[in-house]
């Protein structure tokens, strides 16, 4: 829980290090609350957060792969900074 509340944080880097810890988890961590906080984190103002949440998303496995999920990532494929939008096509 203390994990997916920093995806919220207000300190963009603790956003940045908990998005980024669910990719280290990988699978073990595909719970529904983790993938609704990665999913809100794609929406974050700074990139190297939305870039993150696309990275753990894509390191999740079979699990992540909802409707909501895809439209995120499809969405992340416009993203104004290009490392989000080539994670997102990974994921």
């Amino acid at each position: 829980a203390a994990l997916i509340n920093a995806t919220r944080d207000d300190d963009f880097y603790v956003r940045r290090e908990a998005c980024q810890a669910f990719a280290k988890l990988g699978e073990k961590a595909a719970r529904n609350a983790v993938i609704a906080a990665l999913v809100y984190a794609m929406s974050d103002d700074v990139y190297r957060v939305r870039l993150g949440a696309c990275e753990s998303l894509g390191k999740l496995g079979e699990k992540p792969a909802t409707n909501e999920v895809i439209a995120a990532l499809i969405n992340a494929t416009r993203d104004k900074e290009d490392n989000v939008r080539s994670e997102a096509c990974r994921s």
